[in-house]
């Protein structure tokens, strides 16, 4: 019996089965993305995976290769990214609607009268509203660590939606994030944190802004770096 590989080339597996008519492949950071046919069985998708191999090998071999912008679905088994990891979602019925992390999952709990356009309409809402809050939740805990560690007294945190740009500080300390930011690893996270809190002090980009900087996170331009390179996967219209 023929089964599905876990790794192709060094990438992660996974499948994702929905209500559609073909099979697409995506390459999502490490992971090998095989979107198919829900009643497709698994012979037919290690014969897809053998045929793509040379296609694969390929994109792997591709010099700085950033993923491809894709819009996620909203079904069990799709790949979500949090804190540098990914979770597979895992959609179930019940009254206590909303989405939470638990066992490895992301557990979005609709009701069982929601269906079709209304039901991946709430998914993508609950989604929406785990990510903002866990955003605001993590970059507050971080902002009051690093704060003490550097010495300054930001005004208030708060987070929305940026089209480029990861933070911003104002006047009055007042420390606005980009809730998307949260996909990233937590040493990228650390790194938008502190080097919105250093603002505080210098309002610009200066040798001294850098400085400070570097005496908080001397890995910052390894950081700056990985978010240049990886900031289109993390913006990706993915809710």
């Amino acid at each position: 019996m023929t089964t599905i590989p876990e790794e192709v080339l060094g990438l992660r597996v996974e499948v994702v089965r929905s209500i559609r008519r073909t099979a697409a492949l995506h390459i999502v950071g490490t992971d090998f993305q095989v979107r198919v046919p829900k009643d497709l069985s698994d012979e037919r998708v290690a014969a897809i995976l053998m045929k793509k191999r040379p296609w694969i090998c390929g994109k792997v071999a591709e010099p700085n290769r950033v993923p491809p912008r894709h819009n996620r679905e909203l079904v069990s088994g799709e790949s979500f990214p949090y804190l540098g990891r990914h979770y597979r979602l895992k959609i179930q019925e019940g009254h206590q609607v909303g989405v939470c992390l638990s066992g490895g999952y992301l557990k979005a709990t609709i009701r069982p009268s929601e269906q079709g356009e209304q039901r991946e309409g709430r998914i993508q809402q609950y989604l929406q509203n785990w990510y903002r809050s866990r955003a605001l939740e993590r970059l507050q805990e971080k902002t009051d660590r690093y704060a003490k560690q550097i010495g300054v007294s930001p005004t208030g945190v708060s987070v929305r939606n940026f089209r480029s740009r990861w933070g911003s500080c104002d006047k009055q300390g007042q420390l606005v994030f980009n809730w998307n930011i949260i996909k990233a690893p937590h040493s990228i996270v650390d790194y938008v944190v502190i080097h919105e809190l250093c603002h505080i002090l210098y309002p610009n980009h200066s040798k001294d802004f850098w400085q400070l900087l570097g005496r908080h996170d001397q890995q910052f331009a390894a950081h700056k770096d990985w978010l240049r390179t990886n900031s289109r996967n993390l913006l990706t219209n993915t809710l």
